[in-house]
């Protein structure tokens, strides 16, 4: 990042940055940066860069070496963190490595994060003054933020707002009544919205809605601030919540499972008088995670559910102070909060089974057809058609020569798209599952293989002649990486 001066010259400021969507300037100067997945980039995010900080992609770090850098870091320094660990463990070896101030977990938000914009309008387009707006490309969605400075740096939180759009977005800007323009496009990489492009325009419509308004770290958990007053006794409901932290892998490699996921205990929950806040205290909370906070069951006092029940704080740094000492109505008996699977050695992986058969059946002397799958670069498998007999044995063999994590599902006839849609919707389960649902539609899948790897599956043709898609069901890929077998009699 350069500052380029009125009179010319330019000034480094940072370096590290992988492939920048979208930046802004804030209403106190500072410099924020959205980033998408890649290599050294486990999930999209969005920084704040000042003078001398590494964002964390080595590609920066080519110059480096040039008499005007502010930092002196090299390609050869990243070699003692390059092994997979959280982002913030390499930052304690890594001085000048600038940990994001908020995460948007990829899939569960957005998969490409662009543009952001601050809310100046005063209330002109409801009730988020103060706070950003963030887009994405890959799901045309926008996305809210809300940030604090905790011992000197900002962290905060990320919501969903506004999904739909046409095409991709990647430009945000204001209009001069306090509208939002968003210009779109889906060519280069597909996007949820179909269209090749479009320029739309959001306005607020007055009424406003039952929202998590804030999430504000707390020494011993958070305060959830509303847009309008909750339900006391929902609130006081220990079974309406649930809190999860997870991370992601630091490394070269591209992007990263969901690593560490753990369920936080809710040991206290405090609402306000008014209804319009709720303190959550914790057992413990965790220093460079990232907590996802689940409202589901809690109502405003006119009987509405949250119009977004879900937010996920980056957690930097703790703020000082006293624990909450609780009384004793304010204290959880049982934490019966969490409805998520923990993360356990190995759940990453997805086990073989009848849909996934890893090794050639017994009772086979050898396959009556053996297809071999790549991948070429722009989202795409290297064949996109082939014809096997109904019945047939079959062996495909994948190999993964891409820089991204692909796998390949086969499904029924006609059913590519909800499959595709039921993979995006598995949640912090996607990377234990690898992305693939539990639904009947699906007959036969590989796992989801990281870069240079490959794996081999078995299976029986289908019985039924007819056209059986193949899809990429990690999330953005399946509208684009697709191909057909044509079961033939």
């Amino acid at each position: 990042m350069l500052k380029i001066k009125n009179d010319g010259v330019i000034e480094p400021i940072a370096t590290g940055l992988r492939s920048p969507a979208g930046f802004t300037v804030n209403s106190n100067n500072d410099v924020f940066y959205g980033e998408n997945q890649g290599d050294w980039v486990g999930s999209g995010r969005v920084t704040h860069l000042e003078k001398g900080d590494f964002a964390g992609n080595a590609g920066g770090l080519n110059w480096t070496k040039e008499p005007e850098s502010p930092l002196k870091l090299t390609k050869e320094d990243l070699k003692v963190v390059d092994n997979g660990q959280p982002m913030h463990e390499a930052a304690k070896k890594i001085k000048e490595l600038k940990l994001p101030a908020v995460w948007f977990p990829h899939t569960l938000m957005g998969i490409s994060t662009s543009d952001i914009v601050e809310d100046e309008t005063g209330g002109a387009f409801g009730p988020f003054n103060g706070q950003y707006f963030v887009a994405d490309q890959g799901h045309s969605k926008i996305m809210r933020m809300s940030l604090e400075k905790i011992k000197g740096k900002y962290q905060g939180a990320c919501y969903p707002f506004y999904e739909g759009f046409a095409s991709g977005i990647l430009r945000l800007r204001w209009g001069l009544d306090g509208s939002l323009f968003a210009g779109m496009t889906s060519r280069g990489w597909a996007s949820t919205g179909k269209a090749e492009y479009a320029l739309q325009r959001l306005v607020w419509n007055g009424e406003t809605p039952f929202e998590m308004k804030n999430i504000r770290a707390q020494t011993d958990g958070f305060e959830v601030e509303f847009t309008k007053p909750a339900d006391i006794s929902t609130l006081k409901n220990v079974m309406n919540y649930s809190i999860n932290s997870f991370t992601y892998e630091y490394h070269h490699e591209y992007g990263s499972p969901i690593i560490n996921n753990r369920e936080r205990k809710i040991i206290g929950i405090i609402p306000s008088s008014d209804g319009l806040k709720v303190k959550l205290v914790l057992d413990s909370l965790m220093v460079g995670y990232i907590h996802e906070l689940k409202l589901v069951g809690v109502e405003s006092k006119e009987k509405g559910l949250l119009l977004h029940n879900t937010g996920y704080y980056t957690m930097n740094n703790i703020p000082e102070g006293n624990k909450t000492v609780l009384k004793e109505e304010e204290k959880v008996k049982m934490n019966m909060a969490s409805h998520n699977m923990k993360m356990m050695p190995g759940m990453n992986k997805v086990a073989p089974s009848k849909k996934r058969q890893t090794t050639m059946p017994a009772d086979w002397v050898q396959p009556d057809k053996v297809i071999k799958l790549g991948t070429k670069p722009g989202l795409k498998y290297d064949v996109t058609n082939f014809e096997v007999k109904a019945g047939s044995k079959i062996r495909l063999i994948f190999n993964n020569n891409d820089d991204m994590t692909h796998n390949v599902v086969i499904v029924k006839p006609g059913s590519a798209d909800e499959v595709a849609n039921l993979a995006l919707q598995l949640g912090l389960k996607g990377s234990q599952m690898s992305f693939v649902p539990n639904n009947a539609n699906v007959l036969f899948h590989t796992s989801l293989l990281q870069p240079e790897s490959s794996e081999s599956i078995y299976f029986s043709a289908p019985l039924t002649p007819g056209e059986y898609t193949f899809i990429c069901t990690f999330p953005g890929h399946a509208s684009v990486m697709r191909g057909i077998i044509k079961v033939v009699p």
